[in-house]
């Protein structure tokens, strides 16, 4: 965009650089939110893993279970358990990075926008500013023909 007053010139290429930043920032929080997601759609899988074994162990069923086929499902279950502390441990880190990414996306926004109004602000002053002149060069010129 083209400004006119000085000041809002030089503020139009901080507000470029700002947006920049802006969309940057908004995208590291998109990819964030997508691993985020990833990430506890695995946990919620180990969960249903979980509850099948065990679900599988303490279900009756019309064939024998033999203690060795228990004590595997057991071995089995433990390590999700391991899996799925691994997991949380990981999501608690994202959750802890998507949060500074969207503080950090809120205040690129929101610096971006104070500069956009600031230079609006100052562009319509300098409008205001032509429009005062141009109107006392109309009226001292009136003057003179009188």
């Amino acid at each position: 965009m083209g400004y006119h007053h000085p000041r809002a010139r030089r503020l139009g290429v901080v507000l470029d650089l700002t947006r920049r930043e802006e969309k940057d920032a908004l995208q590291r929080w998109g990819d964030i939110q997508q691993r985020l997601t990833a990430e506890q759609e695995k946990r919620t899988q180990l969960d249903s893993y979980i509850d099948d074994y065990r679900r599988q162990i303490t279900t009756p069923s019309a064939s024998a279970v033999s203690a060795g086929n228990i004590h595997n499902s057991l071995d089995f279950i433990q390590q999700i358990e391991s899996a799925l502390l691994q997991q949380e441990t990981q999501i608690t880190q994202l959750e802890a990075q998507n949060t500074s990414a969207r503080n950090a996306y809120l205040e690129t926004h929101n610096k971006a926008d104070a500069l956009e109004k600031m230079i609006d602000r100052l562009e319509k002053e300098h409008q205001q500013e032509i429009n005062r002149r141009e109107q006392q060069e109309s009226d001292e010129w009136a003057n003179r023909r009188r």
